[in-house]
């Protein structure tokens, strides 16, 4: 359930990590099991939920969204939108629509910033024989693919296999969907109609206290590209 005013600023795909001041909200179903923990467990032991974040609570004012659909908020509302490791999850034609309806939502003047692995630094470092393999019978690829967050390469068999065929058929938003290095991402944005988008740096960012909500210790390694637009117009 959305809170009573409506935020001006939404935090798309914020995981267990809600942060004051914004509307946060998450796809996972451990937003709406967060109400009913022993479902929340059988969903886990069936292998229906991803195993990061288990241990960490999950606020029951956390908005469960399906980034695939519009988002059920007003035009024009929103000082800034953020979201850390969200885009690479969807189809990229799933990603533009995103980035489509973010703008709608988002006021002249507010803030869209969108944080994604940097695809271009993966291959780099594979290119340079940097990437060694991760495990017995692997290759360099197959622990670049691993890195890159591709479906597994398997997703089914044990305990529960048809459940979890069924959650990958209908839902998975775990696995990497697409991949982005600055001038393709760039490129989305302006596609979405934000003409003036930029690759911006760690916590640099035309988003009052963005160190809130922008957690060094996720995306400061080096290997996450941040881009940011200004919406220019109503």
């Amino acid at each position: 359930m959305m809170t009573s005013p409506l935020p001006e600023r939404l935090h798309l795909g914020c995981g267990g990590f809600a942060v004051n001041g914004w509307l946060n909200s998450d796809g996972s179903w451990h937003v709406w099991l967060a109400r009913w923990p022993r479902v929340r467990r059988v969903a886990i032991a069936c292998g229906l939920l991803p195993h990061f974040h288990i241990d960490h609570p999950w606020p029951q004012t956390i908005l469960h969204l399906d980034l695939r659909r519009k988002l059920p908020f007003p035009d024009n509302h929103f000082t800034a939108i953020y979201a850390s490791h969200v885009l690479e999850h969807l189809e990229r034609q799933a990603a533009v629509a995103l980035l489509r309806e973010a703008r709608r939502c988002c006021r002249p003047g507010g803030v869209i910033r969108m944080a994604v692995p940097n695809l271009s630094v993966q291959v780099n470092d594979y290119l340079q024989g940097r990437i060694l393999p991760e495990a017995p019978g692997h290759t360099p690829a197959d622990t670049l693919l691993h890195r890159l967050h591709f479906r597994p390469a398997v997703t089914t068999g044990g305990r529960f296999q048809s459940l979890r065929r069924l959650y990958h058929h209908l839902y998975d938003f775990n696995s990497h969907k697409w991949g982005y290095d600055s001038t393709s991402l760039t490129a989305l944005f302006r596609e979405a109609g934000l003409s003036d988008a930029l690759e911006r740096q760690l916590l640099d960012s035309a988003i009052a206290d963005i160190s809130a909500i922008e957690r060094p210790e996720r995306i400061g390694d080096g290997g996450t590209l941040i881009v940011e637009a200004i919406k220019r117009d109503s």
